[in-house]
């Protein structure tokens, strides 16, 4: 076994750097200068406390909140990563492979939580299809209400229409 099969199969990173590669693939850069607001909640608390609006005995928040849900992603990756050795399964590559990928799946989820939700593509505002507003110019034209008057049956249309109005003397006629 040469070290390219042994990194493929026994390990997740390169399947989380394609996945990561793929969902960040419009806008590298976040991957190198990830800008991200943090609005943790001790910066909450800085802001809250800064401005006056906190009670005096309100503690600052530690950090066990923000760095629990990390350290379950990875532990959760290292056990699928490694549930090979337990012998759940039998040792074909193509188990292998499916077991990192899995692993590489929830180390994308703990870097897309950090660095924030993957870039749109470009030009994704720009609408498929025409704006409604182009597209009523060729809808056929409606009848003025004195004509749908003239074509219920039965019905006389008048033939004066109002002076002044040429529009009207042409319908008239």
């Amino acid at each position: 076994m040469n070290l390219a099969e042994a990194v493929l199969l026994y390990l997740p990173i390169p399947y989380w750097g394609a996945f990561l590669l793929l969902l960040y693939r419009h806008d590298l850069s976040r991957l190198f200068h990830p800008v991200r607001d943090d609005g943790s909640l001790r910066n909450w608390w800085a802001v809250l406390s800064h401005l006056g609006i906190l009670d005096a005995g309100v503690r600052r928040p530690g950090r066990t909140r923000e760095i629990l849900p990390y350290v379950v992603y990875l532990s959760l990756s290292a056990g699928v990563s490694l549930s090979w050795t337990f012998g759940l399964f039998p040792r074909h590559w193509y188990f292998l492979i499916v077991v990192q990928g899995t692993s590489g799946i929830i180390l994308t989820a703990a870097t897309v939580q950090y660095l924030g939700t993957p870039p749109r593509r470009p030009y994704a505002d720009v609408l498929r299809y025409p704006r409604l507003g182009s597209r009523i110019r060729h809808l056929p034209k409606v009848s003025s209400p004195q004509r749908r008057v003239d074509q219920r049956p039965g019905t006389q249309a008048t033939k004066e229409a109002p002076a002044g109005n040429p529009e009207n003397q042409e319908r008239a006629k």
